[in-house]
Protein backbone atom coordinates (compact mmCIF):
# COMPACT_ATOMS: atom_id res chain seq x y z
CA UNK A 1 0.00 0.00 0.00
CA UNK A 2 1.53 3.50 -0.71
CA UNK A 3 1.44 5.79 2.11
CA UNK A 4 -1.00 8.22 0.67
CA UNK A 5 -3.47 5.70 0.72
CA UNK A 6 -3.03 4.58 4.14
CA UNK A 7 -2.85 7.94 5.28
CA UNK A 8 -6.50 8.62 3.78
CA UNK A 9 -7.92 5.58 5.03
CA UNK A 10 -6.55 6.31 9.07
CA UNK A 11 -7.64 10.08 9.05
CA UNK A 12 -11.33 8.95 7.17
CA UNK A 13 -11.85 6.25 10.10
CA UNK A 14 -10.95 9.06 12.76
CA UNK A 15 -13.51 11.81 10.87
CA UNK A 16 -16.83 9.27 10.85
CA UNK A 17 -15.77 8.45 14.58
CA UNK A 18 -16.18 12.56 14.50
CA UNK A 19 -19.51 12.11 13.29
CA UNK A 20 -20.62 8.99 14.78
CA UNK A 21 -20.36 10.47 18.15
CA UNK A 22 -21.34 14.21 17.31
CA UNK A 23 -24.99 14.17 17.45
CA UNK A 24 -24.46 12.16 21.25
CA UNK A 25 -22.19 14.72 22.40
CA UNK A 26 -23.95 17.89 21.74
CA UNK A 27 -26.53 16.24 23.67
CA UNK A 28 -24.22 16.08 26.50
CA UNK A 29 -22.90 12.34 27.05
CA UNK A 30 -19.91 11.74 28.47
CA UNK A 31 -18.71 9.12 26.54
CA UNK A 32 -19.49 10.43 23.62
CA UNK A 33 -17.38 13.45 23.94
CA UNK A 34 -14.62 11.44 25.21
CA UNK A 35 -15.00 9.25 22.04
CA UNK A 36 -15.03 12.22 19.89
CA UNK A 37 -12.04 13.44 22.14
CA UNK A 38 -9.80 10.52 21.37
CA UNK A 39 -11.17 10.64 17.31
CA UNK A 40 -9.18 13.99 17.29
CA UNK A 41 -6.13 12.73 19.57
CA UNK A 42 -5.69 9.99 16.80
CA UNK A 43 -6.59 12.47 13.94
CA UNK A 44 -3.59 14.59 15.02
CA UNK A 45 -1.22 11.69 15.47
CA UNK A 46 -2.12 10.20 12.42
CA UNK A 47 -0.72 13.99 10.44
CA UNK A 48 2.05 14.45 12.72
CA UNK A 49 2.97 10.74 11.90
CA UNK A 50 3.09 11.57 8.13
CA UNK A 51 3.97 15.16 8.49
CA UNK A 52 6.43 15.00 5.96
CA UNK A 53 4.50 14.11 3.08
CA UNK A 54 1.38 16.27 4.25
CA UNK A 55 1.96 19.44 5.30
CA UNK A 56 0.69 22.42 3.70
CA UNK A 57 -0.92 25.72 3.89
CA UNK A 58 -4.00 24.25 4.51
CA UNK A 59 -3.43 21.66 7.11
CA UNK A 60 -1.82 25.13 9.06
CA UNK A 61 -5.34 26.76 8.49
CA UNK A 62 -6.78 23.56 9.68
CA UNK A 63 -4.68 22.86 12.99
CA UNK A 64 -5.77 26.38 13.95
CA UNK A 65 -9.73 25.98 13.88
CA UNK A 66 -8.94 22.34 15.62
CA UNK A 67 -7.27 23.69 18.47
CA UNK A 68 -10.28 25.55 18.67
CA UNK A 69 -12.35 22.70 19.19
CA UNK A 70 -10.05 20.68 21.07
CA UNK A 71 -10.63 23.96 23.89
CA UNK A 72 -14.64 23.34 24.40
CA UNK A 73 -13.66 19.65 24.31
CA UNK A 74 -11.10 19.54 27.03
CA UNK A 75 -12.79 22.08 29.32
CA UNK A 76 -16.15 19.84 29.27
CA UNK A 77 -14.05 16.79 29.36
CA UNK A 78 -11.73 17.72 32.19
CA UNK A 79 -14.60 18.42 34.42
CA UNK A 80 -16.44 14.81 33.65
CA UNK A 81 -13.05 13.24 34.97
CA UNK A 82 -12.81 16.12 38.09
CA UNK A 83 -17.19 15.04 38.71
CA UNK A 84 -15.65 11.15 38.36
CA UNK A 85 -12.92 11.35 40.78
CA UNK A 86 -14.14 13.65 43.49
CA UNK A 87 -17.62 11.67 44.18
CA UNK A 88 -18.77 12.91 47.39
CA UNK A 89 -16.29 15.62 48.48
CA UNK A 90 -17.14 18.99 48.64
CA UNK A 91 -16.31 20.01 45.37
CA UNK A 92 -18.30 17.81 43.30
CA UNK A 93 -21.42 20.02 43.20
CA UNK A 94 -19.57 22.83 41.82
CA UNK A 95 -17.92 20.61 39.10
CA UNK A 96 -21.71 19.41 38.02
CA UNK A 97 -22.75 23.20 37.89
CA UNK A 98 -19.66 24.48 35.77
CA UNK A 99 -20.16 20.92 33.79
CA UNK A 100 -23.39 22.61 33.18
CA UNK A 101 -22.47 25.52 31.66
CA UNK A 102 -18.97 24.37 30.05
CA UNK A 103 -21.16 21.84 27.99
CA UNK A 104 -23.87 24.56 26.55
CA UNK A 105 -20.36 26.40 25.27
CA UNK A 106 -19.53 23.04 23.35
CA UNK A 107 -22.76 22.19 22.28
CA UNK A 108 -23.12 26.04 20.65
CA UNK A 109 -19.55 25.33 18.93
CA UNK A 110 -20.32 21.92 17.83
CA UNK A 111 -23.64 23.52 16.09
CA UNK A 112 -21.92 26.13 14.43
CA UNK A 113 -21.28 26.97 11.12
CA UNK A 114 -17.68 27.30 11.69
CA UNK A 115 -17.36 23.63 13.01
CA UNK A 116 -19.51 22.27 9.78
CA UNK A 117 -17.14 24.27 7.58
CA UNK A 118 -14.03 23.14 9.42
CA UNK A 119 -15.27 19.16 9.28
CA UNK A 120 -16.07 19.32 5.89
CA UNK A 121 -12.84 21.52 4.99
CA UNK A 122 -11.27 18.58 6.59
CA UNK A 123 -12.76 15.87 4.75
CA UNK A 124 -11.70 17.72 1.56
CA UNK A 125 -7.90 18.38 2.70
CA UNK A 126 -7.77 14.50 2.93
CA UNK A 127 -9.27 13.84 0.03
CA UNK A 128 -7.74 16.50 -2.22
CA UNK A 129 -5.57 18.76 -0.58
CA UNK A 130 -2.33 20.71 -1.99
CA UNK A 131 -0.05 18.11 -0.57
CA UNK A 132 -1.99 15.91 -2.54
CA UNK A 133 -0.48 17.40 -6.02
CA UNK A 134 2.80 19.20 -5.45
CA UNK A 135 4.44 17.63 -8.47
CA UNK A 136 8.22 17.79 -7.58
CA UNK A 137 9.57 14.82 -7.42
CA UNK A 138 10.56 14.12 -3.32
CA UNK A 139 6.73 15.12 -2.52
CA UNK A 140 5.75 12.63 -5.32
CA UNK A 141 7.91 10.12 -3.77
CA UNK A 142 6.49 10.36 0.18
CA UNK A 143 3.54 9.93 -1.54
CA UNK A 144 4.57 6.65 -3.13
CA UNK A 145 6.88 5.49 -0.19
CA UNK A 146 5.65 1.97 0.62
CA UNK A 147 3.78 1.82 3.66
CA UNK A 148 5.79 -0.91 5.77
CA UNK A 149 9.00 1.01 5.38
CA UNK A 150 7.56 4.09 6.14
CA UNK A 151 6.03 3.28 9.26
CA UNK A 152 9.00 1.28 10.45
CA UNK A 153 11.08 3.62 10.06
CA UNK A 154 8.63 6.61 11.67
CA UNK A 155 8.03 4.24 14.73
CA UNK A 156 11.73 3.50 15.06
CA UNK A 157 12.00 7.39 14.94
CA UNK A 158 9.37 8.38 17.85
CA UNK A 159 10.16 5.49 19.87
CA UNK A 160 13.55 6.97 20.37
CA UNK A 161 12.47 10.34 20.99
CA UNK A 162 10.35 9.31 23.43
CA UNK A 163 13.13 7.10 24.97
CA UNK A 164 14.99 10.03 25.63
CA UNK A 165 11.98 12.15 26.94
CA UNK A 166 10.91 9.93 29.47
CA UNK A 167 14.69 9.75 31.08
CA UNK A 168 14.64 11.29 35.09
CA UNK A 169 10.80 10.58 35.03
CA UNK A 170 10.94 10.36 39.02
CA UNK A 171 12.21 13.71 39.12
CA UNK A 172 10.49 15.19 36.31
CA UNK A 173 8.08 18.44 36.97
CA UNK A 174 4.01 18.55 36.08
CA UNK A 175 4.63 20.38 32.84
CA UNK A 176 7.31 17.84 31.49
CA UNK A 177 5.38 15.12 32.86
CA UNK A 178 2.28 16.22 30.95
CA UNK A 179 4.16 16.30 27.84
CA UNK A 180 5.65 12.73 28.16
CA UNK A 181 2.16 11.52 28.49
CA UNK A 182 1.16 13.40 25.10
CA UNK A 183 4.17 11.85 23.40
CA UNK A 184 2.89 8.63 25.09
CA UNK A 185 -0.62 9.00 23.61
CA UNK A 186 0.64 9.89 20.30
CA UNK A 187 3.33 6.79 19.91
CA UNK A 188 1.09 3.87 21.23
CA UNK A 189 -1.69 5.60 18.56
CA UNK A 190 0.72 5.59 15.75
CA UNK A 191 1.56 1.50 16.93
CA UNK A 192 -1.89 1.21 16.72
CA UNK A 193 -2.45 2.12 13.06
CA UNK A 194 0.66 0.62 12.27
CA UNK A 195 -0.24 -2.87 13.32
CA UNK A 196 -1.64 -4.23 9.48
CA UNK A 197 1.59 -2.49 8.05
CA UNK A 198 4.04 -3.88 10.03
CA UNK A 199 5.87 -7.17 9.40
CA UNK A 200 5.09 -9.59 11.11
CA UNK A 201 8.09 -10.33 12.94
CA UNK A 202 8.46 -6.86 14.07
CA UNK A 203 4.84 -6.88 15.48
CA UNK A 204 5.29 -8.79 18.82
CA UNK A 205 8.26 -6.13 20.19
CA UNK A 206 5.65 -3.40 19.02
CA UNK A 207 2.74 -5.37 20.64
CA UNK A 208 4.92 -5.08 23.88
CA UNK A 209 5.36 -1.23 23.92
CA UNK A 210 1.95 -0.29 23.15
CA UNK A 211 1.38 -2.60 26.47
CA UNK A 212 3.41 -0.69 28.56
CA UNK A 213 2.77 2.65 27.13
CA UNK A 214 -1.09 2.04 27.80
CA UNK A 215 0.36 1.22 31.45
CA UNK A 216 2.21 4.00 31.37
CA UNK A 217 -0.40 6.88 30.25
CA UNK A 218 -2.77 4.85 33.01
CA UNK A 219 -0.13 6.22 35.77
CA UNK A 220 0.67 9.60 34.32
CA UNK A 221 -3.14 10.15 33.85
CA UNK A 222 -3.62 9.17 37.71
CA UNK A 223 -0.80 12.07 38.33
CA UNK A 224 -2.50 14.76 35.39
CA UNK A 225 -6.48 13.98 36.59
CA UNK A 226 -5.30 15.03 40.38
CA UNK A 227 -3.35 18.16 39.18
CA UNK A 228 -6.37 18.82 36.87
CA UNK A 229 -8.66 18.99 39.48
CA UNK A 230 -7.20 21.05 42.32
CA UNK A 231 -6.49 23.49 39.57
CA UNK A 232 -10.37 23.63 38.08
CA UNK A 233 -11.44 23.77 41.97
CA UNK A 234 -9.05 26.74 42.68
CA UNK A 235 -10.79 28.43 39.53
CA UNK A 236 -14.42 27.41 40.83
CA UNK A 237 -13.41 29.05 43.66
CA UNK A 238 -11.82 32.21 42.65
CA UNK A 239 -15.04 32.71 39.92
CA UNK A 240 -17.57 31.94 42.85
CA UNK A 241 -15.95 34.02 45.52
CA UNK A 242 -16.43 31.02 47.33
CA UNK A 243 -13.37 31.98 50.04
CA UNK A 244 -10.03 33.42 50.35
CA UNK A 245 -6.80 31.31 50.01
CA UNK A 246 -6.71 32.38 54.02
CA UNK A 247 -9.66 30.72 54.74
CA UNK A 248 -9.69 27.38 52.95
CA UNK A 249 -6.62 25.06 52.89
CA UNK A 250 -5.70 24.12 49.40
CA UNK A 251 -6.56 21.08 47.96
CA UNK A 252 -3.67 18.40 47.74
CA UNK A 253 -2.61 17.26 44.45
CA UNK A 254 -2.17 13.45 45.70
CA UNK A 255 -1.05 11.63 49.11
CA UNK A 256 2.88 12.37 48.49
CA UNK A 257 3.62 8.61 49.47
CA UNK A 258 1.29 7.57 46.82
CA UNK A 259 2.63 10.31 44.18
CA UNK A 260 6.25 8.96 45.02
CA UNK A 261 5.15 5.27 44.46
CA UNK A 262 2.95 6.19 41.18
CA UNK A 263 6.50 7.37 39.67
CA UNK A 264 8.62 4.96 40.79
CA UNK A 265 6.34 2.83 38.88
CA UNK A 266 6.06 5.42 36.07
CA UNK A 267 9.63 5.06 35.47
CA UNK A 268 9.63 1.05 35.82
CA UNK A 269 7.48 1.07 33.15
CA UNK A 270 9.14 3.38 30.77
CA UNK A 271 12.33 1.60 31.06
CA UNK A 272 10.69 -1.70 29.71
CA UNK A 273 8.69 0.61 26.65
CA UNK A 274 12.75 1.91 26.37
CA UNK A 275 13.59 -1.84 26.07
Amino acid sequence: MRCETAFRLIVSECLEEVATNHEAACAGDPAALHHMRIALTHLRAAIAFYSAMVADSEWTRLKSELKWLNGYLGETRDLDVAIETSRGTPDARAFRTARVASHQRLQRALESDRYRQWFEAMWGWVGSGPWSTRQDPRSAQRRAAPVAVFHAHRLARWHHKLTRKSRGLQGMGKHKRHRLRLASKRLRYAIEFSQGALPKDDLPKWQAIMKHLRKGQQILGELNDAEMRRSLATSLERAQQRASTSDRKPLKLLDPKKKSRLLRRAAIVYRKVAG
